[in-house]
């Protein structure tokens, strides 16, 4: 598969959504899911260069030009949608639910009106135990007050979900379809607008994190697990930030109990 790939355009009865997520493996601070729509017409734009050049995996692009892609993103996106889900709740549930947790959440329930429960892990049950809301759910952030029909001549609008990796979702109606594409984030440009979004608001949540819990350096790994950020935790202990479940290298190592409430 060559980039950039359009996968819209082979679905132009359904409505699409895409998805990518940031922080999965880190061991402090919540995942953050990005949810993006383009209208047609935008995605032809884009496919020809006038906009939202060099879109690809957040990863690869330099810190300030994410900044300044996320900028245009937030123009031109018809919809778009970032949920955290907390330590607790990845500690809780496992890291795979919290991810569909929060794709559940980015999409726009005023319109779709789909709850968390019509997005599930179809290798499993967990999901059918999530409470109604994450208690502990830090942020959400969204223009989905001012949303508008992205795609799809029809008055029924049917989402269709495009996701980075290779998941296997059971899914329940409205949601049309999906299709999970390895290497999506590099290769599918609303992907990519998605993994910005998710990576660029949680970097700016974990640099905030910095301030309020000083010493483990957050806002220069992000809750990642350099060998800083562990020497921090064997030295300090586990902050209210840190995912219990990521961190099980402590006992390993047999540091101080009381350093980690595990």
């Amino acid at each position: 598969m060559k980039r950039p790939f359009f996968p819209e355009f082979q679905v132009p009865q359904f409505v699409p959504f895409s998805f990518d997520e940031a922080g999965r493996g880190t061991l402090a601070g919540p995942v953050s899911v990005g949810c993006v729509s383009f209208s047609s017409q935008t995605l032809e734009k884009i496919q020809s260069g006038t906009i939202l050049k060099n879109l690809r995996d957040s990863k690869k692009i330099p810190e300030p030009k994410r900044f300044e892609l996320r900028t245009e993103i937030l123009q031109y996106a018809a919809y778009w949608h970032v949920s955290f889900v907390s330590a607790k709740f990845i500690d809780r549930f496992n890291i795979n639910q919290a991810i569909f947790y929060g794709i559940g959440r980015a999409l726009p329930k005023h319109v779709t009106n789909i709850g968390h429960s019509g997005i599930q892990n179809s290798q499993g049950s967990n999901a059918t135990a999530f409470p109604e809301k994450d208690e502990t759910k830090i942020m959400e952030t969204s223009n989905g007050n001012h949303w508008e029909k992205p795609n799809s001549n029809s008055g029924v609008w049917k989402p269709f979900l495009f996701l980075d990796g290779n998941y296997k979702l059971k899914i329940q109606t409205p949601i049309e379809g999906y299709l999970s594409i390895p290497k999506g984030d590099d290769l599918v440009p609303s992907i990519s607008a998605a993994s910005i979004l998710a990576k660029t608001y949680r970097d700016e949540y974990m640099e905030k994190m910095d301030a309020k819990y000083p010493g483990y350096g957050f806002a220069k790994h992000k809750g990642y697990g350099t060998e800083e950020h562990r020497e921090a935790l064997r030295k300090l202990g586990i902050s209210p930030i840190h995912r219990l479940s990521f961190c099980d290298f402590l006992r390993r190592e047999g540091s101080e109990p009381s350093l980690f409430p595990l």
